[in-house]
């Protein structure tokens, strides 16, 4: 679903002070930055790293300090995308040569911050840069400690027309740049198997259940890290599931954060990262906004907030994984001793994750009282 571009969007985007001045130009100027933005995000996200857009993107999205200083962004770039010439720091001249230059990466960084308005730097270091938006310029500024450590979560729902909605998620909470090459040997994989498809459970089918299996388990093999969250309400009486889909991500998030810093697993403080499977552009952008504001308002000490974005599931494993988990744990909730492959794929996940679907209380019906259930927690 293309999104809709409004006259005030445009004017606040552009810096146009009436809608005279709007001409087709300007509006496909900001369409344009959009799909580029939506491209961008998509392919970071999947760890789909083509050029140096996507490669300055990659280290801002992992980088707190990147994204405030630019000689931390070059040498985390050239560390990371070229370490030949980098020899972890001790460049000699002819090397410094071969290396992309701070001030083409610096560019590209104005753009990715200030035009597409992602991977943003610390109000003190974007006021500094004169590029804060005026009502924030005199506000007080807090900074961030350095370093931090990185909450990624990723978001899929299921069941809205059955008897339990379930909300589930998929935790990453090791910072860097590995995604890229899990990335690279899930590619591989599939290509070596000549798999030409995305892994959504709804396509599971008995001839494509030995690929799904395998992908899961690969997965998890190059991911020992990861964890899984879910929570569920029954359906009855819910008369606004849209209104439910919110609640239930809100306390996914605020309970799964809570649960990672007082276990010690993933203490605080922490950068929030939260990326949900696409569907529609609009109502994506209104719930995800709600459920960021709603933790905002929280104010959990220690927790800092990044990019909060809905991303297109194509070449994206982490959103791919995430739906066949929580797509498993729907099934069993909502189809009683089954023998369709998707049962028998669902059961292999359940026992993976070592979950016993009885946990989970098929009577509730208040959110406030959904449990969250924390599955696979190895310590980082």
């Amino acid at each position: 679903m293309e999104s809709t571009i409004t006259s005030s969007q445009v004017n606040s985007d552009l810096n146009i002070e009436s809608t005279e001045e709007l001409d087709e130009k300007a509006i496909a100027k900001l369409k344009r930055i959009e799909q580029e933005k939506k491209e961008l995000i998509n392919n970071v996200v999947s760890g789909n790293i083509e050029n140096i857009k996507d490669r300055v993107a990659s280290i801002l999205n992992n980088s707190t300090e990147a994204r405030n200083s630019d000689t931390a962004l070059a040498y985390a770039y050239w560390a990371e995308f070229e370490p030949e010439n980098f020899n972890d720091g001790m460049i000699t001249k002819d090397c410094a040569m071969k290396l992309t230059k701070m001030n083409s990466l610096s560019r590209v960084r104005a753009k990715i911050q200030n035009e597409y308005k992602l991977f943003q730097a610390d109000e003190k270091i974007r006021k500094h840069r004169g590029v804060l938006e005026g009502q924030f310029r005199q506000e007080a500024i807090d900074d961030k400690p350095l370093g931090l450590g990185t909450y990624s979560v990723y978001i899929d729902e299921t069941g809205k027309n059955q008897d339990y909605l379930s909300v589930g998620s998929l935790w990453i909470l090791k910072s860097g740049y590995f995604i890229h090459e899990s990335k690279r040997k899930l590619v591989e994989w599939k290509k070596a198997n000549d798999i030409n498809y995305e892994f959504h459970f709804v396509d599971i089918s008995k001839h494509k259940i030995a690929s799904y299996k395998e992908f899961f388990a690969k997965f998890l093999g190059l991911h020992p890290e990861v964890g899984f969250k879910i929570i569920v309400i029954n359906n009855k009486g819910l008369a606004n599931k849209n209104s439910a889909i919110v609640d239930l991500t809100y306390h996914l998030l605020i309970k799964g954060i809570n649960h990672e810093n007082d276990t010690g697993r993933a203490p605080l403080p922490r950068v929030l990262q939260v990326w949900i499977d696409e569907e529609e552009t609009g109502s994506d952008q209104l719930k995800i906004e709600n459920i960021k504001e709603r933790i905002e308002g929280q104010k959990v000490n220690g927790l800092y907030f990044g990019d909060f974005q809905a991303v297109s599931s194509e070449q994206n494993f982490f959103i791919q994984i995430v739906d066949l988990f929580t797509g498993s744990i729907n099934r069993k909730l909502n189809t009683q001793n089954g023998e369709h492959p998707k049962d028998e794929f669902a059961d292999f996940v359940l026992n993976t994750i070592n979950f016993d679907i009885n946990s989970i209380d098929r009577n509730n019906i208040e959110i406030d009282n959904s449990a969250v259930f924390n599955l696979m927690e190895n310590s980082q």
